[in-house]
């Protein structure tokens, strides 16, 4: 099962649509997670908005920008002067403090790498500024003294501490959370501590009212409270609740009197005062310039003919002498000489990954699931001879075997690629020793590394395990085989290889050959329900003329001769081939991963963050017909703006991902138009998932793929919405990977193509995965209110946070029940997603001309959406595949 960082991910993922350099001005109401700051002399507030410091008159009006685009900045904090202002910037994936001189205009970095510094606040002489930081390996309240750059260390509590707030009189007030525990913590001038307050529910943003002995707080107490409350010290404490039923934003409120504050929440600015419990708006408007690109989509790959060179040439390794190089390409398993000769090893549908030389040069060992799941497999090079080593209810990949020829090394996991939580294994070669474990709860293992000697094997993790928990970052995990002894050594290049080493591998690689599929010639479908993704109706009785792999003629049944082939569909419906444009996959999926996406109708894939060898092999494998599977897309890892990369004819990429988190700004629009190809950017991280104060976008650094924004209560207000409206930007919110399975479980765990394609322990983990079931209302509300106002969607099952396939069906089944019309969620996998891919000219719709990809229904999905799991044939390129056939392996 994959990790559970994917599961709780809202992906989002973006593409522009304007002309070149074309300035597009939004004007901003509202905005999604504002943090604010009042001046020292009340008449100025500052405001954290879509990325830049504003500011407005107290009284509200028109916003002016204070900082530049160029990196998210957020909480900002006056100097008691009023002529300084501290806050956080995001860079690289980096939080760090700046300093605003606000008569000046000029900015500099207080902190820099390594370390996470946020949620600034001054002190009350001016000269310091405390805020949280994991300097110390868990977040602490830190104090950087401005003018010296002295740092001292102020709370060493077990925990993470966050958002620090001074008083007049020099108290620290901070909120500290240890597992499921949360406090408020007062550090006294004196050095002393005191806990204040103790809540079982996350506590936020502190902030002390002038003159001391009240402290106002944020409490959320799920998924739809997050009230303000104030704390009044004393013997005992008074506790009262401020606010009711509002989306109460996690930053701190700004006092203009002891009696009367401001906070954000709602989308707004808001002032309230503690006697009465009516408020008030400030209100605010900016006008935000969208910078966008009008790029030529081209998309490549989707629809190759004639003969093509491979260029998925798959973990190439060499013997130990050099004389031999062993790889995968074509779905099958290569072997090369120093002469150049070629030979193929195997020769059949399984999917043959992995491969390792013995030291004597005679046999390979390599992962393969040709006994049904990824297991280990010993090939004699002279004879062809296989032979099973692990017969395992598991996926074993990744071996290595010893320089001495007695055993082998090697990875297991549960899950479907290499981000997969691990184990590290040890399996002999000879007699029948089991194999044992010799390392677990290893993310992103490589290949498995030995001693000269045979008495030691490293693996190289994105982290430690558990057991060395003590370590930071990653580096490799030695397992010493004479006493198991395990040992950390930290490299924080471990887990990268480099593009220099990439091309060398490919270049040394032979030149290989294949053909595409070749399509059926000419046939007939009579179809009584046709839905084209045009209309919002089906087209009754129909027929649909196909001639190699294209529709030549959709017209009225009888209009037109028939061929010689004829297929009866006249009791069910068709509609277009579905699209997932968010999906992780790796080799591990084995050979059915491509049966399993046919079966469900999906006949076109986009694949995202993943081995471009690896995916390239699986393109070429399904392309070529040597596998069964859908057209796959393949997406680069994520770029930063400015970096140069090859454009798609070089690459093979179709798809350009780009890392910018900003989303307001696409500052890449010469970027995109260099390489030709689509953007996909990503938004800023979820609001309330992850991050140790629960506010990840102003929290802790994210190493996780970003989500729409959203406050604290799942709810996205009109920043957000209209910069995606404005920009044509696509989004694609997987709900059903932050979500789950939608709560009527027997029509999906009692699909057929469920039980027959997933292990017992693949599907006990997504039915016992932590669904956020409470959540999904408001994302689901979100999604409607972006598509009510001309927004585009599109659709995406991020799978495996939930099954390959069947995942964008639940996905349907949530949109419908957002409140979207069942042909609008049909288009939304169809024309829209085919639009948005730039491939709307061979797909998405069912027209003369376009590719016959098209899935057969037994079902009425304009009735029930979830009729769309009804499939009787799913068809690509015009090759017509029963699902029966696609159930059972080769």
């Amino acid at each position: 099962m994959i990790t559970r960082r994917f599961v709780l991910v809202l992906a989002t993922w973006m593409v522009a649509y304007a002309s070149p350099g074309q300035e597009i001005i939004t004007n901003i109401k509202q905005g999604t997670n504002m943090a604010l700051a009042l001046s020292p002399d009340g008449e100025t507030i500052v405001v954290d908005l879509v990325g830049q410091l504003w500011e407005i008159p107290v009284t509200g009006g028109a916003a002016a920008p204070l900082t530049a685009v160029g990196g998210p900045s957020r909480n900002p904090r006056f100097s008691p002067s009023g002529d300084r202002i501290v806050y956080q910037k995001e860079r690289r994936g980096q939080w760090d403090l700046w300093l605003l001189d606000t008569s000046a205009g000029t900015e500099r970095r207080l902190t820099g790498p390594p370390f996470d510094e946020r949620e600034p606040e001054f002190s009350a002489d001016g000269r310091s500024v405390v805020y949280a930081s994991d300097r110390a390996g868990s977040f602490d309240i830190w104090e950087l003294n401005v003018d010296s750059g002295e740092i001292v260390q102020k709370s060493r509590q077990s925990g993470n501490a966050s958002f620090p707030s001074i008083s007049d009189r020099g108290d620290l007030v901070y909120a500290n959370q240890q597992a499921t525990a949360w406090e408020l913590n007062v550090l006294q001038p004196d050095g002393s501590s005191l806990s204040v307050l103790e809540s079982g529910y996350p506590l936020r943003a502190p902030s002390w009212r002038p003159g001391g002995g009240l402290i106002i707080y944020s409490e959320q107490r799920g998924q739809s409270s997050n009230d303000l409350k104030m704390l009044l010290l004393g013997e005992p404490s008074v506790i009262k609740t401020l606010t009711d039923s509002e989306d109460v934003f996690g930053f701190r409120p700004a006092w203009s009197s002891p009696g009367e504050y401001l906070y954000t929440a709602d989308g707004q600015i808001w002032k309230r005062t503690l006697a009465i419990p009516e408020r008030s708006p400030v209100l605010l408007f900016a006008g935000i310039g969208l910078a966008s690109a009008d790029h030529p989509l081209r998309v490549n790959g989707h629809a190759p003919t004639g003969p093509q060179v491979a260029t998925g040439i798959r973990a190439p390794t060499v013997s130990s002498s050099g004389r031999y190089r062993a790889f995968t390409a074509l779905g099958d398993l290569w072997l090369q000489d120093t002469e150049g000769e070629t030979r193929r090893l195997t020769d059949d549908p399984h999917v043959d990954i992995d491969p390792s030389f013995s030291p004597a040069e005679d046999a390979v060992v390599f992962s393969s699931d040709r006994s049904g799941d990824m297991d280990l497999w010993r090939l004699l090079l002279d004879t062809n001879e296989l032979e099973q080593l692990t017969n395992d209810q598991v996926k074993n990949y990744r071996p290595a075997v010893s320089p001495d020829g007695t055993q082998v090394a090697y990875l297991r996991t549960r899950g479907f690629g290499p981000w997969s939580e691990s184990s590290l294994q040890l399996q002999p070669l000879s007699g029948d020793q089991r194999a044992r474990t010799l390392a677990v709860d290893l993310i992103d293992a490589s290949t498995p590394v030995w001693d000269d000697d045979s008495m030691g094997v490293m693996v190289r993790t994105s982290r430690p395990p558990a057991a060395l928990n003590n370590n930071r970052g990653p580096g490799s995990t030695h397992v010493d085989l004479r006493d198991r002894g395990l040992s950390w050594v930290v490299d924080e290049q471990a887990t990268t290889l480099t593009a220099e080493t990439e091309e060398e591998e490919r270049h040394a690689n032979p030149s290989l050959e294949w053909t595409p599929a070749p399509a059926e010639h000419r046939y007939v479908v009579q179809v009584d329900r046709l839905f084209d993704g045009i209309r919002n109706q089906y087209r009754r009785h129909m027929d649909i003329h196909v001639e190699n792999g294209r529709i030549t003629d959709i017209v009225a049944r009888g209009i037109l001769p028939l061929p010689e082939i004829v297929i009866d569909a006249l009791d069910q419906t068709i509609i277009p081939g579905l699209i997932d444009i968010h999906t992780h996959q790796s080799a591990l999926g084995g050979e059915r991963l491509g049966r399993i996406w046919m079966a469900y109708g999906v006949t076109t894939v986009r694949e995202t963050g993943g081995n471009y060898y690896d995916g390239m092999e699986r393109r070429e494998a399904w392309a070529s017909g040597k596998r069964i599977g859908p057209r796959l897309l393949l997406t680069s890892v994520g770029a930063a703006p400015g970096r140069e990369i090859e454009t798609n004819d070089a690459s093979g990429f179709d798809i350009i991902e780009l890392n910018a988190r900003r989303p307001d700004r696409f500052a890449a629009a010469q970027f995109a138009i260099a390489t030709g190809l689509p953007i996909f950017s990503d938004r800023l991280m979820p609001a309330a998932r992850f991050g140790i104060n629960g506010l990840e976008h102003i929290g802790s650094r994210s190493r996780r793929p970003f989500g729409l924004e959203r406050s604290l209560l799942n709810r996205t207000y009109q920043d957000v919405l209209s910069i995606l409206t404005e920009t044509r930007t696509a989004v694609t919110p997987a709900l059903t990977a932050f979500g789950g399975l939608p709560t009527n479980q027997r029509i999906w765990t009692g699909d057929s193509a469920y039980t027959e394609f997933y292990r017992s322990y693949e599907r006990s983990g997504w039915q016992n995965a932590g669904a956020d079931r409470d959540a999904l209302p408001a994302l689901q509300q979100t999604i409607a209110n972006l598509v009510r106002a001309g927004g585009r969607v599109t659709t995406g099952s991020d799978s495996p946070a939930v099954p390959y396939g069947l995942g964008l069906h639940a996905e349907l089944a949530l949109l419908a029940e957002a409140g979207l019309a069942n042909d609008q969620v049909l288009r939304l996998t169809t024309a829209d997603a085919a639009l948005t891919l730039g491939l709307e000219r061979d797909l998405g719709t069912l027209e003369p001309g376009k590719l016959a990809d098209f899935v057969v229904l037994s079902g009425d999905p304009l009735s029930r959406i979830t009729d769309t799991l009804r499939i009787e044939a799913t068809v690509k390129n015009g090759i017509w595949r029963d699902r029966s056939e696609l159930l059972n392996p080769p």
